[in-house]
């Protein structure tokens, strides 16, 4: 039995939430290949490259996430969800709205993502409060 999508996709925003970063790369892909666009548009491209960027995000405590399902499909083997969400590096900080966009794929019986791919809506308020020098 295939296992439900909406499961996979709410335990990965736990993981992020919850800066879990053992139950975040259990739901990344089994490949060697896995592009992990950020919000300036550089590409990651491995598992690993992902999971250090994020190992290094999670140590930050300060930051908030928060991730809604705009569209999903959902396939026999292959399904993608794009996320809009919300982040603030301090608490007290405006949110700033990105595009998330996930493709998963069924490896092993369970739903690993393949594809990583972010877009802020405001990169140049994004970079500010990341800390990002725009030229």
């Amino acid at each position: 039995m295939k296992p439900d999508f909406d499961t996979a996709l709410q335990e990965h925003f736990e993981a992020i939430s919850n800066r879990d970063i053992e139950t975040f790369k259990s739901h990344l892909t089994k490949s060697d290949t896995l592009y992990t666009i950020v919000q300036n548009g550089h590409a990651f491209t491995t598992p690993s490259e992902s999971i250090e960027i994020h190992r290094q995000w999670f140590k930050d405590q300060n930051w908030m996430w928060e991730g809604s399902v705009v569209h999903k499909i959902v396939g026999e083997d292959v399904a993608m969800a794009l996320i809009k969400y919300q982040y603030r590096a301090k608490p007290e900080d405006t949110p700033i709205v990105t595009w998330l966009t996930y493709v998963f794929q069924l490896q092993d019986g369970q739903w690993r993502i393949v594809h990583d791919q972010n877009t802020a809506l405001d990169f140049v308020a994004f970079a500010r409060m990341a800390g990002i020098e725009i030229k």
